[in-house]
């Protein structure tokens, strides 16, 4: 699906650095990702006690300048704490060899892609990451992401 994103750069991500051969670029955008995650405003964040670093999405780009987006709430918030930012930079780079359509559910390749996270040193993120989703879903009420959650803590190595 295309979407049309109004663009504020945080970072290209080091090509080298990650093992990837494309440019990726973070990107923030309050608008798609409340909208993808069904919010219908930042307000809603704040209610309900959601940490906005782990509402991440990963797109294929359209733009000629860049191949794919990392896109994120809020690109300070992001940045704060360097092990949740490392391991969702890494987990989403794993979306490009296992990818997840839109709307669609696979806790395999969600798997996966914290594998190359943890595989990168980055299994301390991956675990805050995962602590913060589970609080997220039991606030939430959601069924489906505390199931989720829970299956992908417990493919965490110790």
């Amino acid at each position: 699906m295309r979407r049309n994103f109004l663009r504020c750069i945080g970072e290209l991500l080091d090509q080298e650095k990650y093992g990837v051969n494309g440019r990726i670029a973070i990107i923030e955008n309050k608008e798609a990702v409340l909208t993808v995650f069904g919010f219908k405003n930042g307000k809603w964040l704040n209610l309900w006690d959601i940490d906005s670093r782990i509402l991440s999405l990963f797109y294929k780009s359209y733009d000629a300048e860049f191949d794919w987006f990392i896109v994120v709430y809020d690109y300070a918030t992001f940045c704060a704490d360097k092990d949740i930012k490392e391991a969702i930079i890494w987990h989403e780079i794993g979306h490009i060899v296992y990818p997840v359509l839109e709307q669609q559910l696979n806790i395999e390749s969600e798997i996966q892609c914290d594998g190359l996270a943890i595989k990168n040193g980055h299994q301390e993120g991956i675990r805050k990451i995962l602590n913060l989703t589970m609080k997220m879903a039991k606030t939430l009420n959601n069924e489906t992401l505390t199931y989720i959650t829970f299956e992908r803590q417990m493919k965490l190595p110790g």
